[in-house]
C-alpha cells in the first residue's frame, strides 16, 4: 500500500462532512470515493469536497480499485450490509458506533472479519482520546486502588428537525446513539457486565429519549450510566476507588479535562482496639472559615489538567486507524471486537427491557 491511504465514505449525512474535516487534520488518508442511496446525494458531496468518484452502493464503492479502506457513517440499520461488503472485498472497515443495532448483526459482522482476516473496527473514538487513557492508566497503576463505581453521563437536547434519524424507531433513540459511549466505557474499565437493569423515558413512537442504564460487572464494580436526547446532563465521567478518584470533565464525549485524587482511607493507620479521640486543632479552625472553603474550592476546581486530543477530536482514532492498516492489523487491542461485541450485548438486553416496559 502506498504512503497514502486511499479511503472510501459510505454515507453523506452529518457525520461523513464531520469526518471529512477530521480527516483533513490526518493527511495520511486521501477520500478517492463516496457512495449514498442517493446519486444526487452523492454527487453534491463529491463536489462539495472535491472527491472524484461517486456511487450509490457500499458494494460499488469497496470493488473500486483507488479505494484501499473504507469508513461507514450510514444510517445504523444499514451498517451490516454496508460493512459485509467492504469486508467482502477485504477492505479494512472503520464502522460507526454503534456495530449494529442488535448482537446478532453485530456478531454476523465480526465473524465475517475474523474469518476473513479483514481489520474492522468500530468507531469507539472517545477510547482513543488521551484523557480517556490516562483514566485507564491510572486504574491499571492500580495507584488509586480497586474500582467501586463507574458514573456517566451524557446528554445534550436536541430536536426532530435538526436530528431527524435520532428520533427514528428504527436504529434511533438515547441508548443506541450516545449509550453506547458511557457501556463501552465500562466494559472497558469494568469488566464484563452480568446483570442489567434499565429504564427510560420515551416519545410516542416508542423512542427512548433518556435513558438509566444501572450495570453489576463481575469485578464486582458497578456502573451508572445516564443518556439523553432532551436533557442537558453534567456530561462527565467519574471513576471511584477504593483509594481515589478519576474524573473526566464536561464535555464528556471529547473530554480534554482530567481530574484525579487519591486517598488513604481513613482509620487504615488505627490498629487494636485502642480508642482515639479527637480534639479540635488548626485544620478544624479552619475549616469553620467561610472564605478559606471559598479559597479550597477554588484551589480544587483549577486542579483539572487540560489533556489536549491535537487537532480534532476525532484524529486519534483516525491516527489508530492508520497504523493498524499499515500494520496488517486484523483487529485493534484498544477497541478489541470483544468490547464491541459486549457493548452491544448489554444495548440488547437495555432495549428489550424497555420494550417490555
Amino acid at each position: 500500500m502506498a504512503d497514502q491511504i486511499r479511503l472510501g465514505i459510505v454515507g453523506t449525512g452529518r457525520m461523513a462532512s464531520r469526518m471529512m474535516q477530521a480527516l483533513a487534520t490526518v493527511p495520511d488518508f486521501t477520500v478517492t470515493a463516496v457512495a449514498s442511496g442517493s446519486a444526487a446525494r452523492a454527487g453534491a458531496f463529491a463536489e462539495a469536497f472535491g472527491i472524484n468518484a461517486h456511487c450509490t452502493s457500499a458494494q460499488e464503492l469497496a470493488a473500486q480499485a483507488e479505494v484501499d479502506a473504507v469508513y461507514i457513517c450510514g444510517r445504523t440499520g444499514n451498517h451490516v450490509t454496508d460493512a459485509l461488503a467492504a469486508i467482502e472485498a477485504g477492505k479494512p472497515v472503520l464502522l460507526e458506533k454503534p456495530l449494529a443495532t442488535n448482537l446478532d448483526d453485530a456478531t454476523r459482522l465480526t465473524d465475517a472479519a475474523r474469518a476473513g482476516n479483514v481489520l474492522l473496527l468500530e468507531n469507539l473514538w472517545c477510547l482513543a482520546l488521551p484523557s480517556y487513557r490516562r483514566m485507564a492508566e491510572g486504574l491499571n497503576s492500580q495507584s488509586y486502588g480497586k474500582p467501586v463505581q463507574l458514573q456517566f453521563s451524557f446528554g445534550y437536547p436536541v430536536t426532530p428537525e435538526g436530528y431527524p434519524s435520532l428520533f427514528d424507531s428504527r436504529d434511533g433513540g438515547a441508548l443506541l446513539d450516545r449509550g453506547v459511549y458511557g457501556v463501552s466505557l465500562a466494559v472497558h474499565l469494568l469488566g464484563a457486565v452480568h446483570q442489567v437493569q434499565a429504564c427510560a423515558q420515551l416519545d410516542e413512537s416508542g423512542v427512548d429519549l433518556t435513558t438509566d442504564l444501572t450495570l453489576e460487572h463481575y469485578s464486582g464494580a458497578t456502573s451508572q450510566i445516564t443518556v439523553s436526547l432532551n436533557a442537558l446532563m453534567a456530561n462527565t465521567a467519574g471513576l471511584s476507588c477504593t483509594h481515589g478518584f478519576m474524573q473526566l470533565g464536561a464535555p464528556v464525549v471529547g473530554s480534554e479535562s482530567f481530574l484525579s485524587q487519591q486517598v488513604t482511607p481513613e482509620g487504615a493507620s488505627a490498629t487494636g482496639d485502642s480508642i482515639h479521640v479527637h480534639a479540635p486543632g488548626l485544620k478544624d479552625r479552619l475549616k469553620s472559615n467561610g472564605f478559606l472553603r471559598k479559597l479550597k474550592r477554588l484551589k480544587d476546581a483549577s486542579a483539572a489538567q487540560f489533556i489536549p486530543h491535537g487537532a480534532d477530536q476525532y484524529a486519534p482514532m483516525l491516527e489508530h486507524f492508520r497504523d493498524l492498516i499499515r500494520a496488517g492489523r486484523t483487529e485493534s487491542t484498544l477497541a478489541p471486537l470483544e468490547l464491541s461485541l459486549a457493548t452491544q450485548d448489554v444495548l440488547d438486553q437495555a432495549r428489550q427491557q424497555i420494550r417490555k416496559g
